[in-house]
């Protein structure tokens, strides 16, 4: 769980509120990759004039893109009609997927989807060979698309898995980074073109890392085995899962949003807790406020305001009984059901928080509200009173 809070402090009875800003005035221009939602795509490899090409292969004319420049986003809402999210099955056969039973799980389907729908595809003229693998048996011009490596960024675990439907009912688990990763972790496809199910155990940003194999010829042998191996270089593709996950993907090119190794310095730009623009707003709180992650744009919320800004605390002398009030912009919750906001008081900073005594919600569009909250206490009770909304993601 992921905590940050605004506090701010009003003085005696009908005093006076007050905020202490430091700006640091850094502006920064936006550089996203290109977000993929509802689209059908490929993971393609080509192998021609003996160098490997590889992209995410648009399709029905639209345009190849190069992985690092693209995020594949999966929507955090009910799978199938809206989204990718899902429970997972009871069945112990499902324990690849890396959550357990009856726990959400998100998914991309094998299935025909108008969603965010990759397939796999390869280009190149590949031999016939053998292979022993059990799942398969039998010889074909095959591509296998081995994994390498896994990077998350997010709150959980950030299990990867490939499956694909066979007929009567069987499920053929290819890729599962649940147990660990081997050299089992592979699939193999020998049309050209196939889709297969993916899954994702957590929300997050994933860059699950290929690499490509073919035989250009045979030995002639019964059965054929292939003599003339070509592996491709290693090529990430880069996957969003949630709504503050495509949040991150539409203001940081993707490799901002995960790296190899946190020593690397690129996890700190996009991380829970991160100050990307240096305007002392945490990642988590622009995001939750409306606010840039990539200019210095920290500011209070005026009053009555539909546009971002953090959130306004202020002692309220109108009412009948005078208190002290928070008004803020909150996400709504069929947009981002992970979000979750508390708006709070207190005598004191460092400790006897408690919630609101009534809020007053006023819609804005589909993704926003503006939220009015009261302190259960009223100035004629205390006289210091402090307000903060806390935030959590989950």
């Amino acid at each position: 769980m992921n905590r940050n809070s605004n506090t701010i402090r009003w003085g005696n009875l009908r005093g006076q509120s007050w905020l202490a800003l430091i700006m640091v005035l850094l502006i920064q221009g936006v550089q996203a990759g290109t977000l993929l939602k509802r689209i059908h795509v490929d993971h393609a490899f080509r192998y021609q004039g003996g160098d490997w090409e590889i992209a995410i292969h648009g399709i029905d004319g639209d345009s190849d893109l190069d992985p690092e420049e693209a995020v594949m986003v999966v929507i955090d809402k009910p799978f199938p009609e809206e989204g990718g999210r899902a429970n997972r099955p009871p069945s112990e056969q499902w324990d690849f997927l890396g959550v357990r039973e009856n726990e959400e799980v998100w998914l991309i389907p094998q299935a025909f989807t108008s969603l965010i729908w990759p397939g796999w595809r390869s280009e190149g003229a590949f031999a016939r060979y053998f292979n022993g693998d059990s799942r398969l048996g039998f010889s074909a011009p095959f591509v296998k698309i081995s994994l390498e490596g896994i990077s998350y960024s997010g709150l959980g675990n950030g299990h990867f898995s490939i499956w694909s439907n066979q007929t009567g009912g069987v499920t053929k688990t290819w890729i599962s980074s649940a147990d660990g990763l081997t050299e089992d972790d592979a699939y193999y496809f020998s049309s050209g073109h196939s889709h297969t199910n993916i899954g994702f155990s957590d929300p997050g940003v994933y860059r699950v890392d290929y690499i490509a194999s073919a035989y250009l010829s045979n030995d002639g042998g019964d059965p054929l085995v292939g003599t003339n191996p070509v592996t491709s270089p290693v090529q990430g593709f880069y996957y969003a899962v949630g709504t503050y996950a495509e949040w991150k993907a539409s203001y940081f090119e993707p490799h901002e949003l995960v790296g190899e190794d946190p020593s690397d310095g690129v996890l700190t730009t996009t991380a829970y807790g991160s100050d990307s623009d240096q305007d002392g707003v945490p990642l988590l709180l622009e995001y939750a406020f409306n606010l840039s992650p990539v200019e210095a744009d920290q500011r209070v919320l005026v009053p009555g305001s539909e546009t971002g800004g953090m959130p306004l605390v202020r002692f309220d002398d109108s009412i009948a009984q005078p208190r002290l009030v928070i008004e803020y912009l909150r996400r709504r919750e069929e947009g981002s059901p992970r979000l979750s906001y508390y708006p709070e008081f207190s005598s004191a900073l460092e400790s006897g928080w408690e919630g609101a005594t009534s809020e007053t919600v006023v819609p804005i569009n589909a993704l926003w509200e503006r939220v009015r909250a009261e302190d259960v206490v009223s100035s004629n009770e205390d006289s210091a009173r402090f307000g903060r909304v806390r935030v959590e993601l989950r």
